[in-house]
């Protein structure tokens, strides 16, 4: 069986300039930190990056932001960071960021749609709003639908709890939220574990994500205080 279990170094080093990341999280809470910091330190830029939010100005994705290293940021709600606001109006263009606003509900199930293989999904969320501007609007059963396509990454970057040596992870409270659709919707997947057990270790009803969707794992994210 591969060996998944690498330095936070080696987990990052695939992420390079212009790549398309992942990661999970609401409102940081759910956010691998630790992974966060080491692409900080790597410094690869121009990233698009997909998540629920843009953190805070030192969490989460927010982190990211800071360091200058987002081109482009889909998520759905930026207000908790003043610094995407700062960004998004700079006239020093190495400055600034593009936001892509899209709808709590349809970020998630965009998400899915890629993870599962579809080729979008009908949502009427933003029908008749700035939101429908340019994208193909179908009417089904007498009532108008946005057609949303899938949001694919090619890297996602979760957090769990509890994660086995093949990659199964166990979730602590609401650190859930986006991980595992994201889990299904990258090429190459990294896990920041608070603890690495032994396959078997964990009760099959308790986990949140396969092993299977996971490539890499890294140890020491620490526990989060409030789940």
């Amino acid at each position: 069986m591969k060996n998944k279990i690498q330095s936070i170094e080696q987990a990052i080093e695939p992420i390079g300039d212009g790549a398309v990341v992942m990661i999970g999280g609401f409102m940081a809470c759910g956010s691998p930190e630790g992974l966060i910091d080491a692409l900080v330190a790597k410094g690869p830029k121009n990233l698009t990056v997909i998540g629920n939010d843009a953190g805070y100005p030192q969490r989460g994705i927010g982190k990211l932001i800071h360091a200058g290293l987002v081109k482009t940021i889909i998520a759905s709600h930026v207000g908790l960071n003043p610094e995407v606001a700062q960004r998004m109006n700079t006239d020093a263009e190495e400055d600034k960021i593009e936001l892509v606003l899209v709808p709590q509900g349809t970020l998630a199930e965009r998400i899915r749609a890629a993870g599962y293989g579809l080729g979008g999904i009908l949502t009427p969320t933003g029908v008749g709003t700035i939101v429908a501007e340019g994208k193909q609007v179908l009417n089904v059963g007498g009532r108008d639908y946005l057609l949303e396509l899938p949001l694919k990454a090619d890297f996602a970057l979760l957090r769990g709890n509890k994660v086995d040596k093949f990659g199964n992870i166990a979730f602590h409270g609401t650190t859930v939220n986006f991980n595992p659709l994201m889990a299904a919707a990258a090429n190459h997947v990294i896990v920041g574990a608070v603890e690495i057990v032994e396959i078997g270790t964990l009760d099959p009803n308790s986990l949140g994500v396969s092993g299977i969707l996971v490539d890499c794992i890294v140890g020491g994210e620490l526990p989060w205080p409030i789940a």
